[in-house]
């Protein structure tokens, strides 16, 4: 019986762990009509993700100016860029990353804000990026330590 019970228990941590963090998910490039993704409603589509961080990619065109060639919000695992703008001939391109569930709203060019990316108050300058610095990700952890309990679990229950 105590088996049984911890078993349930691990089971309903399990399916929390995994599904904790959301990030809204969606696209459109400058051929879509639909550009409904630049906007955050009650019908945007949302993932579960099981990675660190929410994004914002949107791309425009210099020429004309302002005019958004892409957009795109989603989750991911290494961003290219945290919080950046990148400039070519063409494009610019603004990056938003964000650790907080449901935090990559806005329209992609101000700085996304939430989790441990998000200083108090908000800075605008230059962004320091130091490997090994923050929090890590968990993610992956959190699933191989789960599954590692519950066979654990499973087999002292079967012997």
């Amino acid at each position: 019986m105590y088996f049984k019970l911890l078993f349930l228990v691990f089971c309903a941590l399990i399916g929390t762990a995994h599904c904790s963090f959301r990030c809204y998910a969606c696209s459109f490039s400058s051929a879509d009509a639909d550009q409904s993704c630049l906007t955050i409603t009650n019908q945007t589509h949302t993932v579960a993700c099981p990675y660190t961080y929410c994004t914002i990619v949107r791309q425009e065109f210099l020429d004309p100016e302002g005019v958004v060639a892409s957009f795109t919000r989603g989750c991911e695992e290494r961003p290219a860029y945290l919080n950046h703008e990148v400039e070519d001939f063409n494009f610019r391109t603004f990056f938003r990353a964000c650790t907080s569930s449901l935090c990559n709203i806005g329209n992609g060019i101000q700085s996304v804000v939430g989790g441990v990316l998000s200083p108090r108050p908000e800075y605008n300058g230059e962004n320091l990026l130091v490997p090994g610095t923050g929090l890590p990700s968990h993610a992956g952890h959190v699933k191989a330590a789960s599954s590692i309990l519950l066979l654990s679990v499973i087999l002292a229950y079967l012997f």
